[in-house]
């Protein structure tokens, strides 16, 4: 059975003075509409959403419009992975480096001394940003955080000359990791939480919710990876919507925001078009959007027109997966029947009120390294408590169980045993499964 009771509340739009990085910006809280047929929506259809989401084995739905909320469906407060969304949080990270004139986007790969583990091509070294941004650079070197369908898939070394094929590409976008690096002489995941994250007031964001994937023998270059939260990714997606405008206060200028989800590429994908690291998919009934998708599927899909954000999360650390849904998104675009009301009724959104047990006794003896499956994890005091940081750059706080050494993995949902390391060997990790 549902249990949607609690998400039928919002909060009002409270606008107040805060702090970020020393320059003063506005808060936004969300509110949400207290009957869809307030903001021109059919109740019916609305409800056979409802129905879908419930059937579906998705996580959570966040549907915004007019940048109310119109559904806050599953747990829409909980980080999830963000798997290839990562690659839309990038843009906004170069857009303000353009903007700065800090990142030059008719610059080569040659004129940025950028290489790889085996050496590129001076044919290769002649891709641009602007191509590794339209996934059209034509490097197929290995890179980290490839699947084995994106290796098999992967066109020859020289198939194509840069700017004339494109592919989707984890190469270019990892380089640009480094490019960002490099020519902002800041850090990506930094610039990230400072400059997006914070100004965007994300509630449920934090700095260990952003990691770098390493495998030196493969690539140079680090892939990124974000965990977010269902309305924190809608900020980011209102934020597009408002063209680069966030209460008042510009994050990313509107041009860039144009050029970037422009289509550049025919991908022969369900997905429509690309542009830059951007998807451009095809809505019908002439209606424009764009979108950012990620394995599971995650989906943060923007309609400016019909003032729309739509995300769309599911569970992937417990394995879980669900199928590109195009019927989902054509049910919330059909669910517009009118304008609705100018004088539309709210009620608030409740922001989750953290009452978790994060202190760890005698946290140091479990501090060290772990194995299990013949991989390695490695646990850290994190204030009061243990971060655990997995194979993969993933890290989470650990929430002590009532068994000794046993602990819930936070977001992960994971539930482990810790035998601590003894000195000179690591200890042993031991998953008992998730949680429900």
């Amino acid at each position: 059975m549902r249990k949607t009771g609690f998400l039928r509340l919002a909060i009002f739009v409270v606008l107040c003075s805060v702090t970020v990085g020393g320059v003063a910006a506005e808060s936004f809280a969300w509110v949400k509409y207290k009957n869809p047929a307030d903001a021109g929506f059919s109740k019916q259809s609305i409800r056979t959403i409802e129905d879908h989401f419930d059937r579906s084995g998705m996580a959570s739905l966040f549907v915004v419009y007019r940048s109310r909320v119109l559904l806050a469906l599953g747990d829409y407060q909980r980080r999830f992975a963000c798997h290839s969304i990562r690659k839309s949080l990038m843009n906004a990270v170069v857009g303000i480096g353009v903007n700065e004139g800090k990142i030059d986007l008719n610059k080569t790969l040659k004129d940025l001394a950028i290489d790889d583990v085996a050496g590129l091509t001076e044919e290769e070294k002649q891709a641009t940003v602007r191509q590794l941004l339209q996934a059209r650079s034509g490097v197929y070197h290995p890179a980290v955080y490839e699947t084995g369908s994106m290796t098999r898939s992967k066109p020859n070394r020289g198939a194509y000359q840069p700017g004339s094929f494109w592919y989707y590409n984890n190469w270019d976008f990892n380089a640009l990791s480094t490019i960002v690096n490099q020519q902002t002489g800041d850090d990506f995941l930094r610039l990230f939480r400072t400059r997006i994250a914070e100004p965007l007031g994300m509630e449920d964001y934090r700095e260990l919710d952003g990691n770098y994937f390493l495998d030196p023998p493969v690539s140079r270059h680090a892939a990124y990876g974000f965990k977010l939260s269902a309305r924190d990714l809608a900020r980011f997606g209102l934020l597009y919507l408002q063209k680069g405008v966030w209460c008042g206060r510009r994050i990313l200028v509107q041009e860039w925001i144009e050029e970037s989800t422009r289509s550049y590429s025919d991908t022969h994908t369900p997905r429509g078009g690309y542009g830059y690291l951007w998807w451009i998919p095809d809505l019908g009934h002439s209606i424009k959007g764009f979108a950012a998708c990620g394995v599971g599927v995650q989906v943060l899909l923007v309609v400016p027109e019909m003032d729309l954000v739509v995300v769309q999360r599911v569970d992937t650390f417990g394995g879980k997966q669900h199928p590109f849904d195009p019927a989902l998104y054509k049910m919330i675009l059909e669910a517009k029947k009118g304008e609705g009301s100018k004088a539309a009724e709210c009620v608030p959104l409740p922001s989750r009120q953290e009452n978790v047990n994060t202190v760890v006794t005698d946290k140091e003896i479990f501090v060290g390294s772990y194995l299990d499956a013949g991989y390695t994890y490695l646990v850290r005091e994190h204030g009061d408590g243990l971060l655990i940081t997995y194979p993969n750059g993933t890290q989470a706080r650990l929430l002590p169980r009532p068994e000794v050494g046993t602990f819930l993995v936070e977001d992960i949902s994971e539930v482990i045993h810790l035998e601590k390391p003894e000195a000179e060997k690591a200890g042993k990790l031991t998953v008992l499964g998730y949680t429900k």
